[in-house]
């Protein structure tokens, strides 16, 4: 067929006119969130179909109550770093780490002391050859595990003496060996130019950080105070200035109230350092987030930032355990002496360069921090109820054990998100249906939730993008009657995008509307994932499909 010129230019002016159209709202274009909102709107009509089933059976409500201790994951997922096993000829010693001190290359400092101990031989007065073992645990995780009694080390090398303190409150008789061993400082780590709001003297003033970050001049992120030792230093010092030191006031109403109005301020609580050294450095949102100074001298790409210490001293107490008997106390003794004899080495791993720094606060009671981290779980969210939808992945790969464990990670889990929080469920695979409404969680909302995880199945291929995008349409358009709540999406998936929307075509929309997006990585390691948790400062956890339970309920532990 043969067209004639006026027929070419009749279908050349439409098909320019779509092109100009889809070029103006796509990547790169969108510049604001009412714009992202809007482009959200027009994909969905669109872009992506989508079905609309919800859930009407209701599943039973257990009446026992989930915590974070009954799902701890098995402590096979963190294996020994340097191993050590007891003979007819060995005395040997595991030691719970914090990170910092059993990682790779500078964070590697009792790696290196436990090894030149083992090299030593020495003998203890059973005869046996004294050797040390190395179990890299975050601090905060370590002592769950020792808490629950899920499994107990012989001895335990928090950050700060804040866990110790917490379990000797709990009847857990753990013995100091040695008060320090790696000299350190938590500090905040502040933009240069904003230094003078929150400093006196170049001395952190709690006051002035309080008033800028309530008044909204200054933007403060810390991390979650259940598992991070810095964080739960943070935590209690603005608990000790709110209580003017008064640590019998920790509980206090007034107490509450102003940690509620001071974490109105906070942008977000990141899981770990990492999560919020990323936050600070790729979104330049954060005037300020908290550090481990070892940490801050080993780190890259901060030049602008200044490091400010704060709370008490984390020094890397080493305490035995019950489960040490003495001939075990004996050779934590002789590895403590030995670490003591080579102080020296601590600054090459970035240890011991604030030794004049003297603790901000002293506690009298364990029993405070279980308080501190109660009032943090009641008001974190500043006073904002949360409207927050799932996304779960339901594509073929997740048959069997995944889907299984999936479900039985999203029904225990559950206990922990609080009832004034509204709740909703988006499930995908080669495409998506949106399972649940987002409701306020009652008892009725909760049991249609379960409901809806019971009867998942798995097959198909992997819309992850248009699944997410599904998530953030049910949230803004809930955000038009309820703009009070506070928004947020929770994504568990096992596998990269084959289907539906390229990451590169919506990115834009998911950065501009401002919703964090948790990810959850179910059995592997993903960039696309990761990425998308970083557009707004949210979380990228991998998790094996039997630790699910315990990775998901930690983080709706600190975000609902």
């Amino acid at each position: 067929m043969t067209l004639h010129k006026k027929q070419y230019k009749h279908m050349l002016i439409p098909l320019l006119l779509t092109f100009l159209s889809v070029t103006a709202c796509g990547p790169g274009s969108i510049d604001s969130k009412e714009k992202a909102v809007e482009q959200l709107g027009s994909i969905i009509d669109s872009d992506i179909q989508y079905s609309q089933r919800e859930n009407t059976y209701r599943a039973n409500i257990q009446l026992s109550q989930t915590n974070l201790l009954s799902i701890l994951p098995s402590i096979d997922e963190y294996p020994m770093t340097l191993d050590a096993r007891d003979s007819s000829s060995v005395e040997a010693v595991e030691i719970f780490t914090s990170s910092e001190k059993a990682g790779s290359g500078r964070d590697g400092f009792y790696l290196e002391m436990a090894d030149q101990f083992n090299q030593q031989r020495i003998k203890v007065g059973n005869g046996k050859t004294a050797q040390i073992g190395i179990r890299k645990i975050a601090s905060g995780l370590g002592a769950q595990f020792i808490l629950s009694q899920r499994y107990v080390p012989d001895a335990f090398s928090p950050s700060n003496e804040l866990w110790g303190d917490m379990l000797s409150a709990q009847g857990i008789n753990v013995r100091k060996v040695a008060a320090v061993t790696a000299p350190n400082t938590a500090g905040v780590i502040v933009r240069k130019s904003k230094k003078d709001l929150i400093t006196s003297n170049n001395k952190l003033d709690i006051q002035k950080l309080l008033n800028a970050v309530t008044s909204g001049s200054f933007s403060m992120g810390y991390t979650n105070p259940y598992q991070s030792s810095t964080g739960l230093n943070f935590l209690l010092t603005i608990l000790n200035e709110f209580a003017e030191g008064d640590e019998g006031q920790f509980l206090a109403p007034d107490v509450a109230s102003a940690f509620e109005a001071f974490q109105a301020g906070v942008p977000f609580v990141a899981q770990n350092t990492l999560q919020m050294r990323d936050a600070a450095i790729n979104s330049g949102v954060l005037d300020a987030l908290v550090m481990e100074h070892q940490s801050w001298v080993n780190v890259k790409g901060m030049g602008d930032y200044e490091f400010v210490p704060f709370g008490v001293r984390h020094d890397s107490p080493l305490y035995a355990t019950p489960n040490a008997d003495s001939s075990e106390i004996e050779v934590l003794e002789l590895f403590a002496q030995f670490i003591e004899k080579n102080q020296r080495l601590t600054r090459e791993y970035g240890f011991g360069q604030q030794a004049d720094y003297q603790s901000g606060y002293v506690l009298e009671s364990g029993t405070t921090i279980f308080s501190a981290q109660k009032i943090w779980k009641d008001k974190k969210s500043g006073g904002r109820p949360i409207a927050a939808m799932f996304v779960a992945d339901v594509s073929g790969s997740m048959d069997g054990t995944r889907l299984k464990n999936l479900k039985r990670a999203l029904i225990e889990s559950s206990d922990l998100i609080s009832s004034t929080n509204s709740i909703g469920l988006v499930s995908y695979n080669s495409k998506v249906n949106v399972d649940l409404y987002i409701r306020p969680f009652s008892v009725q909302q909760k049991s249609l939730f379960i409901g809806a995880v019971e009867r998942l199945s798995a097959l198909g291929g992997t819309a992850t993008n248009d699944a997410v995008m599904v998530a953030l349409h049910q949230l803004t358009e809930f955000a038009k009657s309820h703009p009070d709540h506070k928004l947020v999406i929770f994504v568990l998936s096992d596998g990269e995008t084959n289907k539906g929307m390229t990451y590169d075509s919506v990115v834009d929309v998911m950065q501009w509307t401002g919703i964090p997006i948790h990810t959850i990585a179910y059995e592997l390691s993903s960039e696309h994932l990761k990425s998308m948790a970083s557009l707004a400062e949210g979380a990228y956890i991998e998790s094996s499909a039997e630790s699910a339970s315990y990775r998901i309920g930690n983080l709706l532990n600190s975000e609902m």
